[in-house]
């Protein structure tokens, strides 16, 4: 059932006055819940490349300086430029499909809203992909460096360090991302500061988060605090991991989509009623090519 004849089907049953049918007719969904916040962007640098557009990272090389000495023909710089890294595109598929007679009685929604559902699906697909090539970089096995067991809650000696790292390997942390649950320990040891030896209370970090319940800064790096989501009430199954903290650089990487999200709006005339299929397609890739930039805390509980 399309938007318009839903509309026409409800003026005609309130103009006769049958509230039994308008109570038939409306149907309450619950709409399963998607990741609302732009979450590509607090990670990585994203854009949205045209079909035209190069999918090419390229340095340019070769010019110099020279010390002036009066009266000489200066030494010209040969410019170069090399191919460095190439977006290697991948794509994602999002494809239902109901027979008319499903679609005409409303039990599957309106047209409109199925195809809004499957647009936030391809959306969250985006978010869960980066932030699991983010938080799967980094192992205990691989680079301890840049990755901390923690095994309990988030500390500030673990946290901390992790800052220390992406600030020596970047030009500063862009974020400090995760759940509202794993983070939550910053409110406890974010309201005071300690060397060590030392302790001394933040009035201002106190405030906030007597105000808040939260706080936005530690330690010069921003907090960004997601409110964990399920995809819906039935199944309860979370769309951001519970158990890593995030610290991200500047610039450690870039996401790009490739053309526009490709809709198919077609009719399988063979079965009886005819099937009806809704298909939408999208090309995207990442690059992360300052991985020492990025910081894993994992095991978090």
């Amino acid at each position: 059932m399309d938007e318009k004849t839903l509309k026409d089907a409800f003026a005609s049953l309130v103009k006769k006055g049958d509230m039994s049918a308008i109570a038939a007719l409306l149907v309450e969904y619950v709409e399963p819940q998607h990741l609302t916040v732009d979450f590509v962007s607090l990670l990585l640098n994203s854009r949205s490349l045209g079909m035209n557009d190069a999918l090419v990272k390229k340095i340019r090389k070769g010019i110099k300086v020279h010390t002036l000495v009066p009266g000489r023909i200066h030494l010209a710089s040969e410019i170069t430029v090399t191919d460095r890294i190439n977006f290697a595109l991948d794509g994602l598929d999002v494809k239902v499909s109901a027979n008319l007679w499903e679609l005409e009685s409303g039990e599957l929604g309106t047209v409109e809203s199925i195809k809004a559902e499957m647009e936030a699906k391809l959306r969250d697909e985006y978010l869960a992909r980066v932030f699991l090539a983010l938080s799967s970089i980094w192992t205990a096995v691989n680079t301890p460096s840049n990755y901390t067991s923690v095994g309990g809650a988030l500390t500030a000696p673990v946290l901390k360090n992790a800052i220390d790292t992406v600030n020596q390997n970047t030009s500063g942390v862009k974020a400090v991302v995760g759940t509202r649950a794993a983070l939550t320990p910053i409110t406890t040891f974010g309201a005071g500061w300690s060397d060590g030896t030392v302790s001394q209370a933040v009035p201002e970090n106190i405030r906030e988060i007597m105000s808040t319940g939260f706080l936005g800064r530690w330690y010069g790096a921003p907090i960004i605090a997601l409110d964990q989501q399920y995809n819906n009430p039935e199944d309860h199954v979370a769309l951001i991991p519970n158990d890593k903290v995030l610290v991200i650089g500047e610039k450690v990487g870039e996401f790009i989509t490739y053309g526009d999200v490709r809709p198919k709006d077609y009719q399988d005339m063979r079965p009886t009623p005819p099937q009806q299929y809704f298909e939408i397609y999208q090309r995207y890739s990442m690059i992360i090519d300052r991985a020492d930039g990025i910081f894993v805390l994992g095991n978090i509980s």
